[in-house]
């Protein structure tokens, strides 16, 4: 296969000194995966302008695409060709042999998961080339005193700006006085009233075996049945949760959580089919690959949960832990599942290991964003660590520490102890009042 390296046509001769920035590759990848799905050909023509395309002929058949899905035709080089062939555009295209030549198998994989990756790549390469445009054209202006430098200047950061904002500016609304925005009513979208609202995000830490993961799949079961999670003789309304379970195998999972299902059955309060979806994935997943976050934007799209339990953290990428790039990168995509389904997300992180000198450290291991990103960051401390085993008759007990300031008013536990039927239950331990509360409204269970 040939691919032309040449710039296009109308690029003025001797602009680039070297092959100006492009990815014909990822240029025909884009346009084969709208060949694959109604719903990846959407994603492409809405978010690629056909300029953007590096290629004269991708260009033209981006342009043809992009008719033939606003027509709601069907898409493929067949009926593609014709298409063109009748406008006349068809030999500009490269003729019909390129178009299967785009599609064929001699071509580097491409899969339509992958599509805004082409997409974003293209983009990038586009932005580029305009800039070297105009610093280019800057430059000549500059040798050639072509009028005042504060002119010049102006010029120059407006031709920056312009390729910056380039098809985003129709996006942007009007900045909102500040004596607007307080007039707004605010309303709560509670999962659990009081505890949990929609798009809230949770990281939940204790040290190895101290209790984080079942007590999130506790909540898996009650938030799915309507109960409260802590206050079990109370009931809410029944939500829709959704679990990844990043470290478990499946028949582990299955062990633990039948007893919790008895448990909701106990009550007469049994979780509904179509309530509760999980998947199990022990082999973890890597979110900084655009394969494993399809795999898990697809479930959450199709579940639409109210409630997406995921991890654990460490789970979530295969680099460095402690890397800021790759945590950030892990948190964008699960932003993106939370706005999705408009769900709030409960995550667990291992706490690092203490050093003997005092109480166990309850932050989450591994990169400091995951202190900053969550609205609510709690550890779960035995009792025992802090001299406050009583009134726990016999059974473990946890103190639930806020190792962040919570950013709305919520009614969390402070402390919780093993029950007879549900493995964790609120309690107040005699000597409560030694510890200092952090709920804004007081309430200790």
């Amino acid at each position: 296969m040939t691919i032309d390296l040449e710039p296009p046509a109308d690029y003025e001769p001797g602009l680039f000194e070297r092959t100006p920035p492009h990815d014909l590759v990822a240029e025909m990848s884009a346009l084969r995966a709208c060949f694959f799905d109604r719903d990846v050909c959407k994603a492409v023509v809405t978010n690629l302008d056909p300029a953007d395309m590096y290629k004269p002929a991708h260009e033209t058949i981006l342009n043809g695409i992009t008719e033939m899905y606003a027509l709601g035709q069907t898409i493929d080089p067949i009926t593609l060709g014709k298409f063109l062939s009748e406008r006349g555009d068809l030999q500009r295209a490269g003729g019909a042999t390129y178009l299967f030549e785009i599609t064929s198998r001699t071509m580097p994989i491409s899969h339509p998961d992958h599509a805004l990756d082409y997409v974003e790549i293209i983009q990038g390469h586009a932005r580029r080339r305009e800039l070297i445009k105009h610093h280019a054209a800057g430059l000549q202006d500059a040798y050639g005193m072509n009028g005042p430098t504060g002119e010049l200047l102006e010029r120059t950061i407006a031709a920056a700006r312009d390729i910056r904002d380039r098809g985003q500016t129709g996006n942007d609304l009007p900045v909102e006085d500040i004596l607007d925005f307080v007039q707004h009513e605010d309303t709560y979208d509670w999962v659990v009233p009081g505890l949990l609202e929609r798009q809230d995000r949770l990281i939940l830490t204790a040290s190895e075996g101290g209790g984080k993961s079942t007590l999130l799949r506790q909540m898996s079961v009650t938030l799915a049945a309507g109960i409260h999670p802590f206050k079990t003789w109370e009931l809410i309304d029944p939500v829709r949760v959704l679990t990844l379970d990043c470290e478990n195998s499946a028949a582990s999972s299955r062990r633990k959580f039948r007893p919790l299902l008895a448990a909701a059955d106990g009550l007469e309060q049994s979780v509904r089919r179509g309530m509760f979806h999980i998947e199990c994935r022990p082999q973890g997943l890597d979110l900084t690959r655009s394969k494993d976050r399809a795999w898990m934007m697809r479930r959450v799209e199709r579940i639409n949960p109210d409630v997406l339990i995921i991890g654990p953290v460490y789970r979530l990428h295969a680099g460095n832990p402690n890397d800021e790039e790759l945590a950030r990168k892990v948190s964008v995509v699960i932003d993106d599942a939370r706005a999705t389904a408009g769900c709030a997300v409960l995550m667990e992180a291992h706490a690092p290991h203490g050093n003997g000198l005092g109480p166990r450290s309850l932050r989450p291991l591994g990169s400091s964003l995951w202190m900053r990103w969550p609205e609510f960051g709690f550890g779960l401390r035995p009792v025992e660590d802090e001299k406050s085993a009583q009134n726990t008759e016999g059974a473990r007990g946890r103190r639930v520490v806020p190792w962040r300031g919570m950013r709305d008013e919520r009614d969390w536990p402070h402390f919780i102890k093993q029950g007879e039927k549900w493995p964790w239950i609120s309690y107040k331990p005699i000597d409560a009042d030694q510890f200092t509360g952090y709920s804004p409204t007081g309430a200790i269970w």
